[in-house]
């Protein structure tokens, strides 16, 4: 995995927001994969938003390292690599299992993860340590397996875990939590992707699920706004916290679902069953717009 168009789109609407790229870490170092089709359009954006500079992706080839890019497109200055060794040319040997050095410390305007956290056994200890990286003030992105890559790497992840990691308890503002679907298990081997946002499950009190049948990524953009103590409090699955600390009875159903639900009760368990599954599956699917929200096609949001 590598930086790809999405990633591209997500990186571009940060920076003509105001997102500073000047420090930047990645962790390994990231491939850039762009069809041609893709360059076409991030060239014509490129055209219209600085009325004819030079294209910086005008020398891309596929495949190629993202430095230039990154240095070229967002205006990195200082490009730091960390990886666990030094077989593709990183610059700071570092092994994600373990804290991070002082050195490391709230030194990076922007830290990139694209495809390395499902690789590191020890989440917690490298989720603390792209937190502890970046600058009060900077930004996090993270593109990683959500569904469908099982042998990819050790995890898959769900959003509900980004939503409980960057919260305001950890010092976080969570920008951004949004799906994108692919056709292969080479995900870079994609294009025309769908891109949806995910609703924290902690706002609709249920888990927010998805059964799908395409590899599906999940990116992620975290602002840290405060630096303090991440995990100081272990995070709870959220519609497990929404249950202990209810305080209001549970309503009763209306007179029309307990007709319903007496209906179902009385039909044979393997029909019931079929019946419950196939809203189970309607319920967690990208179809439903109370879970996930198609975002707006490239052009609309850049």
């Amino acid at each position: 995995m590598g930086v790809t168009y999405q990633d591209v789109i997500a990186y571009t609407r940060a920076k003509y927001g105001g997102t500073s790229f000047k420090r930047t870490m990645t962790l390994g170092h990231q491939d850039l994969y762009l069809h041609k089709s893709e360059l076409k359009a991030l060239s014509s954006h490129h055209f219209a938003v600085t009325g004819g500079a030079p294209d910086c992706l005008a020398n891309y080839r596929w495949g190629d390292y993202a430095d230039n890019y990154l240095r070229e497109c967002l205006g990195v200055t200082d490009l730091t690599v960390i990886d666990a060794s030094e077989y593709e040319g990183a610059d700071t040997i570092h092994d994600m299992n373990q804290p991070i050095p002082d050195t490391l410390r709230d030194q990076f305007d922007v830290v990139i993860d694209c495809g390395s956290l499902e690789h590191i056994f020890n989440v917690p200890v490298a989720l603390k340590n792209l937190a502890a990286m970046v600058k009060v003030g900077g930004t996090i992105f993270i593109t990683t397996p959500a569904n469908n890559l099982m042998g990819h790497g050790f995890y898959q992840f769900s959003p509900e875990l980004m939503f409980r990691v960057f919260s305001e308890e950890n010092g976080f503002e969570l920008r951004r939590v949004a799906l994108v679907e692919a056709a292969f298990p080479s995900v870079e081997l994609t294009r025309n992707n769908k891109v949806y946002r995910v609703t924290d499950p902690q706002d609709v009190h249920k888990r927010v699920g998805l059964q799908s049948k395409r590899p599906t990524m999940m990116m992620v953009e975290a602002l840290k706004v405060n630096d303090v103590e991440m995990f100081a409090t272990p995070p709870f699955q959220s519609d497990y916290v929404s249950a202990w600390t209810a305080t209001e009875p549970v309503k009763s159903r209306s007179p029309m679902r307990q007709l319903a639900k007496g209906a179902l009760d009385a039909l044979p368990r393997g029909v019931r069953g079929q019946l419950v599954g196939l809203k189970q599956k309607r319920t967690f699917s990208l179809k439903n717009d109370r879970y996930f929200r198609r975002e707006p096609q490239d052009r609309e949001i850049l």
